[in-house]
């Protein structure tokens, strides 16, 4: 049986993470984001492979909390897979995924945040909470 690689990469423009916590089934991630106002930004592109870096489906994401400054564009686009740093053979192949994209309201400037969710093979949930620094 093949097995089944997720792979997920938050933060392809200034994402870090800065907490991580574990709670029953719901494994939650803080991170912080910095978009320009009115300006779509890249804040996860999420892959389903397997073993041969062959498309499986596309992930799930959902909005747990939308961002009160801005909105949330959730797109089937191809990606590029990354393990964040983990070495894992499907690293760097273009395949079929989710990206999803944060844009401010045109002139907004300051504080945002969002909630998105994500189903892991394990049968976890990753949450990530993103703080979004809006500048101009």
């Amino acid at each position: 049986m093949k097995s089944i690689f997720t792979y997920s990469i938050l933060a392809v423009a200034t994402i870090s993470l800065s907490n991580c916590t574990t709670t029953s089934n719901i494994r939650h991630d803080s991170h912080r984001v910095t978009a320009r106002s009115g300006e779509r930004t890249s804040v996860l592109q999420n892959v389903h492979l397997n073993g041969d870096c062959k498309f499986i489906d596309y992930p799930r994401v959902d909005i747990v909390e939308q961002p009160k400054h801005g909105r949330i564009e959730i797109v089937h686009q191809p990606v590029i897979a990354d393990s964040g740093g983990k070495k894992m053979k499907c690293d760097k192949v273009k395949a079929n995924g989710v990206a999803v994209y944060y844009i401010s309201q045109p002139g907004y400037v300051g504080s945002d945040r969002f909630i998105l969710r994500t189903p892991e093979e394990s049968g976890r949930i990753e949450e990530g909470v993103a703080n979004v620094n809006v500048v101009k």
